[in-house]
């Protein structure tokens, strides 16, 4: 969950004419687009990665205020799209995409505080106090120096460090991607995937094998101190590129946005089996067996998203999805 408090959400001009937004009126009258505009404002403020796990259906209708039947909002927003997910577990769809900027508040208040940090007390002793900001920092300049594309690992780069809190503009909500492929798209990976945003620098609070205070970066390099075996750069591109090789059916990634690089790092990062394209390769594989996750038990699909956020992602690798299980 976002600690982060953001004091704005961006809603669509084309909202009102989005084709989720008219099934929810034609399900709930006029209170049920109202009460998504709702949500998104009390998500921002709230919740401002989107998810809304811990939180019961109940307590997503009193959150907006809700005067219909018990579990009438919540029902109607999942059935359109609006919501992923099962109670207790619930995200907005797409949120990263739809409110980049509520999405991106925990990155820019870590960013904020590491350069007010080091303009006060230097870098040296700034990574003492973020150790494993430190560290992420230094993986992502291992993993530039590898080949990785700076838009891939730069994620608070972009960011300006001004303190006047104007946000950049964002993309709307929901996404015109949703309705219509733009004809002149950002430029694309080798895979086909548009890199247009930039990822946070490393990966989620995975706590995976800090080594604090070492490192060129850091002017702290312990000489008497054999170094760390060296972790392989994620290669996110690659793994999007498996991704659409491996499951054309599901829906294609067509931005990467800091919540999704984020993911995807501490995926990547929490088990050393993780660290190959064969591992990935492997996994996609047997995504396809699942007929829950494909699509072809009901209108739910997954996507990449949706794969690798850290609830989904435990859930598929524990077989809860597989064909005779649960889901």
């Amino acid at each position: 969950m976002a600690d982060a408090k953001v004091s704005d959400a961006r809603i669509s001009t084309g909202f009102p004419g989005h084709p989720k937004t008219k099934k929810l009126a034609r399900k709930l009258g006029p209170s049920g687009p109202l009460g998504c505009i709702y949500l998104f404002l009390w998500a921002a403020a709230n919740r401002s990665d989107g998810d809304l796990a811990g939180m019961s259906d109940e307590d997503i209708e009193l959150a907006v205020d809700w005067a219909g039947q018990d579990g009438e909002f919540v029902r109607a927003m999942a059935d359109v799209g609006f919501l992923d997910g099962a109670e207790g577990s619930r995200i907005i769809h797409a949120w990263a995409d739809h409110n980049p900027w509520a999405a991106g508040a925990e990155a820019r208040s870590e960013k904020a505080r590491w350069a007010a940090l080091c303009k006060q007390r230097g870098r040296k002793e700034a990574a003492k106090l973020m150790p494993e900001y430190a560290e992420r920092m230094q993986d992502a300049e291992h993993d530039c120096a590898n080949g990785v594309p700076p838009a891939v690992l730069d994620g608070a780069g972009s960011t300006p460090l001004a303190e006047n809190g104007s946000p950049p503009s964002p993309s709307p909500s929901p996404s015109p991607l949703e309705q219509k492929q733009s004809a002149d798209a950002d430029s694309s990976t080798s895979s086909g995937a548009a890199v247009d945003a930039d990822p946070a620098a490393g990966a989620e609070d995975d706590k995976a094998g800090a080594d604090h205070g070492t490192g060129d970066l850091l002017g702290d390099q312990q000489q008497d101190k054999p170094p760390r075996k060296a972790m392989p750069p994620c290669p996110h591109n690659e793994i999007i590129a498996l991704y659409h090789e491996k499951l054309p059916a599901l829906r294609s990634v067509q931005s990467w946005t800091d919540t999704r690089a984020k993911h995807l790092q501490a995926r990547w990062r929490e088990d050393a089996e993780r660290q190959s394209l064969d591992w990935w390769g492997r996994f996609f594989d047997y995504v396809a067996k699942s007929d829950f996750l494909m699509g072809r038990k009901n209108d739910f699909s997954a996507d990449l998203e949706w794969l690798i956020a850290p609830r989904n992602f435990a859930k598929v690798i524990e077989g809860k999805y597989e064909n005779g299980g649960r889901a």
